[in-house]
């Protein structure tokens, strides 16, 4: 007779499931545009409303000598995340500054002082700035990250041929096409 049949060995475990994975992380918030108030004061850019007509075509620009500075006041308070401002025509460090006063944005440059806190522009990275960014003089919109949410009277963007690292270039002048303040 045939010999009796072995039954079959069962066959090996299966592998462990691998770990479910954690779910993605959440994207960060996205900014928006914040309602832009009336400006009291603006300085340093000719044509300076051009940069409050939401249009890109369109701009005001420096004198491109010794150390620029843009200077911004407004009727009253904003509050802001972010500053965006589109620009061309600087290769180099940008500085921004944006400040609260209790008594606005100024009217005046004596008064505009008062708010963002004195000429910090001649040497801003010696003076005190809020945020740097780095840009090339091709036509692009930089952001300057303010951290958490705050108010905002007057706001101060500076450049200069004189600081940064490398030293910035005019390229021939600044010009300003846009200033946005995003939450």
């Amino acid at each position: 007779p045939p010999p009796p049949s072995a039954s079959p060995s069962p066959p090996p475990p299966l592998p462990p499931a691998p770990p479910t994975p954690p779910p993605p992380s959440p994207p960060p918030p996205e900014l928006h545009v914040a309602t832009m108030p009336e400006r009291s004061y603006v300085a340093s850019c000719a044509q300076g409303d051009e940069m409050f007509d939401g249009d890109d075509s369109t701009s005001c620009y420096t004198d491109a000598s010794h150390t620029d500075a843009v200077l911004i006041g407004f009727e009253s308070t904003a509050q802001a995340s972010a500053v965006e401002v589109v620009m061309s025509g600087y290769t180099g460090t940008v500085w921004l500054r944006a400040r609260s006063h209790a008594s606005g944005g100024g009217v005046d440059y004596s008064s505009y002082l008062s708010c963002i806190g004195g000429e910090y522009w001649g040497n801003a990275p010696g003076s005190g700035f809020d945020v740097s960014v780095d840009v090339t003089s091709a036509k692009a919109a930089a952001v300057f990250g303010l951290g958490a949410l705050q108010d905002v009277d007057c706001i101060g963007i500076a450049m200069s041929p004189y600081h940064g690292s490398p030293v910035g270039v005019y390229d021939p002048r600044p010009y300003i096409y846009g200033v946005e303040l995003l939450r």
